[in-house]
C-alpha cells in the first residue's frame, strides 16, 4: 500500500456523563443528535474506539488497520521498534460541561506489571476554552499517603488537592502518578499514550449510564500515586516561548508537543523519525504535501505519516494557530 503524505482524520466520537454539546459549537464537530459528548479522538489506533481516514484514496481506513499494514511507513522506523508496531499516541478534543472524576493514571511499568496493558498513561492538556473553569492538579505540599487516605475515607478530598484557574493557552503536563481532574467549563487538546486506563479516586456519588455510581479505585490510586514528587502548576504557553511565535510547548518521554502562528502565514515542516499530528486551533489552511492539498478549518486533525514534507499556508484573514505532537 502507498501512503498518502497527508491523512485528514475522522474522529471517534465518544459519549459522557460530564460532556456536553461544545465541540459542535466550538469545532465544528459533527455530533450524532440528543448525545452528551465529552470527547473526540482525533487520532487513534485504540482498539474499538479508532479514528479513520477522512478523504483521499483510504478514506474509511481505520488507524488501527493502517498501522498494521504500513508500519514504520507510517510510524518510523525509530518509533515502530520502539513501541513494538503499536501506535504509541491518543490526540483528543475534551468538552467537560460538569467535573470529570477526581483520578490518577499509572506508568508503564505499573501497568504491564498489574496485566493491564502495555501503556501507563502520561498526558498534556492544552487549553483551549475556559468559561472561568478550573482544573485540579496534584497534592497540596506535605500531603502523604496516610493524609490522603484519610481525606478519601472523610470525603473531603478538596483539603489536600490543588486547584487552579485556567485561561485559553494554557500548558499542563501531567505525568503517571499525577492527582487531577478537569472541571467543568473548561475545553482542552489533550495529547496522552495510547491507553485509557483511569483509577477513579472521587465522582461526586453520580450514576453512570446504568444507574449506579461509577467503581472507584481507591487501591490501585494509591499503588500509583506520586506523594514525594510536586506537579507542575500550568504554564501560558507564551512564557515557555519567549516573544517567539513558535514553541515547544511539552517535552516529554513519549511525545513532543509544538504550537504555532506562523507570522508569514505560511509555515513548512518535515516528520523525520516519528509520525506527526497536526490539529488546527485557529483560523483556516491549506495542508500540504508535494502531492496533494486539503483545506483546514479550525478543530480539523490531520496525520502526516514519517517522512514527509509538508506546508501550512493561511487561507483568509483570520490567525493561523496549530498543535503538532509527534514521538521525540
Amino acid at each position: 500500500m502507498t501512503l498518502p503524505d497527508i491523512l485528514p482524520m475522522t474522529p471517534y466520537l465518544r459519549e459522557m456523563i460530564w460532556g456536553g454539546r461544545g465541540l459542535q459549537t466550538h469545532y465544528q464537530k459533527n455530533l450524532p443528535p440528543g448525545k452528551s459528548i465529552g470527547e473526540s479522538w482525533e487520532v487513534s489506533a485504540y482498539r474499538e474506539m479508532e479514528s479513520a481516514v477522512a478523504h483521499g484514496p483510504l478514506v474509511g481506513r481505520s488507524l488501527r488497520r493502517l498501522v498494521e499494514t504500513c508500519g514504520s511507513d507510517l510510524l518510523g522506523k525509530r518509533v515502530c521498534e520502539r513501541y513494538a508496531g503499536e501506535f504509541p499516541l491518543l490526540i483528543k478534543l475534551l468538552d467537560a460541561r460538569q467535573d470529570l472524576s477526581v483520578q490518577v493514571h499509572p506508568d508503564d511499568g505499573y501497568a504491564r506489571a498489574e496485566g493491564l496493558g502495555e501503556f501507563g498513561k502520561m498526558e498534556a492538556w492544552y487549553i483551549l476554552h475556559s468559561d472561568a473553569g478550573k482544573i485540579a492538579c496534584g497534592l497540596k505540599e506535605g500531603v502523604g499517603k496516610a493524609d490522603f487516605e484519610a481525606a478519601v475515607r472523610h470525603n473531603r478530598l478538596e483539603d489536600v488537592i490543588r486547584f487552579f484557574d485556567v485561561a485559553p493557552g494554557d500548558v499542563v503536563f501531567l505525568p503517571p502518578g499525577t492527582v487531577h481532574a478537569l472541571c467543568k467549563g473548561v475545553m482542552v487538546y489533550e495529547v496522552q499514550q495510547s491507553s485509557d486506563l483511569t483509577f477513579r479516586i472521587y465522582d461526586y456519588n453520580r450514576p453512570g449510564p446504568d444507574g449506579a455510581p461509577r467503581e472507584l479505585h481507591i487501591d490501585r490510586a494509591l499503588d500509583v500515586i506520586a506523594f514525594n514528587t510536586p506537579a507542575q502548576k500550568p504554564v501560558h504557553w507564551q512564557t515557555l516561548s519567549g516573544p517567539r511565535h513558535d514553541a515547544v510547548i511539552v517535552q516529554s518521554p513519549h511525545f513532543r508537543l509544538e504550537r504555532f502562528s506562523p507570522s508569514g502565514g505560511c509555515a513548512r515542516h518535515a516528520t523525520d523519525g516519528s509520525f506527526a499530528a497536526l490539529t488546527l486551533l485557529n483560523g483556516s489552511a491549506a495542508v500540504a504535501g508535494p502531492h496533494e492539498s486539503f483545506p483546514a478549518q479550525k478543530g480539523d486533525t490531520f496525520l502526516i505519516p514519517a517522512g514527509r514534507a509538508f506546508s501550512v499556508t493561511q487561507q483568509g484573514h483570520t490567525r493561523l494557530d496549530y498543535l503538532i505532537a509527534s514521538v521525540p
